[in-house]
């Protein structure tokens, strides 16, 4: 069985660091699948094609162990921008995008597991920022589902049935505060949407930069309908994107919107032919990882504080605050030097 060097060795300390101590990492190409819950594969996975190496096979670390245990709920992967390779044509870890993965069937409805695995990817991005190889840090994240009829049918009420109402409030803080988490990632995030995606599934949506659906898409609030109301920002994201009165006419009415009427209202950006939205999702993510990551990353800092300030005055200070973080910048540099000598730049992140 043939060695495979581990290629993002900053993602697997950032793994090995959290609570999923035996965790696999899965390469194919320049690609890497983490298979979170103890090292469980899913029966029957199958790599996308694009991503499989011709001569891919698995060597276990000695850090991982195979046990037991359920299908893993969120399946993270990182896709490369270009290939790096040094003088004895081993690939380097280099510039990437983050895929998210949904893996919860049959709706991918959001209990306790599900919730938990997704706090320790964000924790792995978090952790990556801060890391020393700032060249592999992932400079968009694509959220989809494994499922082409699903992103998320929301928080799993079979589970919610049985707790009590305490566990049920801590439960919801848990959820808005994991959304929160999603929104504030200093990458773009992009969400591919195909089919149903309502409740909370909806409300991780929201919590993205932008959303790519499928035509088959339906999309909407119901909790009203459960005398309740949207508690993971949903009452509080949707009005920003489409309006207060429109907002409320959805989550009062508990209706589901489809594809075209929700890219009308302005809740998606990108409707396309079904089963195109995550590829759409991933090339757009590449594209953007194309451009200075430190400036992407900028731009969405003076965006997202610059609408929660009271005027304009103080908007155009955050803008000002921003842009000095790219001034001293490597990348600067670059991008002048690559327009000066008409070829494409290569941004580093510095």
């Amino acid at each position: 069985m043939a060695t495979i060097v581990l290629k993002h060795r900053d993602l697997w300390k950032g793994i090995r660091s959290t609570s999923w101590a035996q965790s696999i990492p899965r390469f194919y190409g320049t690609s890497m699948l983490v298979f979170p819950r103890k090292g469980s594969v899913p029966s029957g996975y199958t790599p996308p094609i694009n991503l499989t190496h011709p001569h891919q096979s698995l060597r276990m670390s000695p850090l991982t162990n195979i046990a037991a245990s359920s299908d893993p709920q969120i399946l993270m992967e990182t896709i490369p921008l270009h290939s790096h390779k040094n003088e004895t044509n081993h690939e380097k870890s280099g510039p990437c995008i983050a895929k998210l993965t949904l893996n919860r069937p049959k709706a991918n409805a959001m209990g306790k597991e599900f919730i938990q695995t997704l706090q320790e990817l964000l924790n792995c991005l978090e952790e990556k920022e801060s890391n020393d190889d700032l060249k592999s840090i992932p400079r968009s994240v694509v959220i989809t589902s494994w499922s082409p009829k699903v992103f998320s049918a929301g928080a799993d009420l079979k589970e919610r049935a049985l707790m009590t109402q305490e566990e049920a409030a801590d439960f919801v803080t848990l959820l808005r505060s994991t959304m929160e988490r999603v929104a504030r990632l200093p990458m773009p995030v992009i969400c591919a949407i195909e089919g149903v995606a309502v409740g909370g599934g909806l409300e991780l949506a929201l919590a993205a930069d932008l959303r790519i659906v499928g035509a088959n898409a339906i999309l909407g609030l119901p909790e009203t309908s459960l005398a309740i109301i949207p508690g993971a920002g949903g009452t509080q994201r949707l009005p920003r994107l489409i309006g207060a009165a429109r907002a409320k006419e959805i989550i009062w009415t508990a209706r589901k919107l489809n594809a075209q009427e929700a890219f009308k209202l302005g809740l998606v950006e990108q409707v396309v032919p079904v089963g195109d939205a995550t590829a759409t999702a991933v090339e757009m993510g590449l594209r953007i990882a194309n451009n200075g990551p430190i400036a992407v990353k900028a731009s969405k800092e003076s965006i997202d504080r610059g609408l929660e300030c009271k005027n304009i005055y103080d908007a155009l200070e955050v803008e000002r605050q921003c842009y000095a973080k790219v001034l001293p910048t490597q990348d600067r540099l670059e991008g002048l030097a690559a327009f000066r000598e008409g070829r494409n730049p290569r941004y580093n992140g510095i």
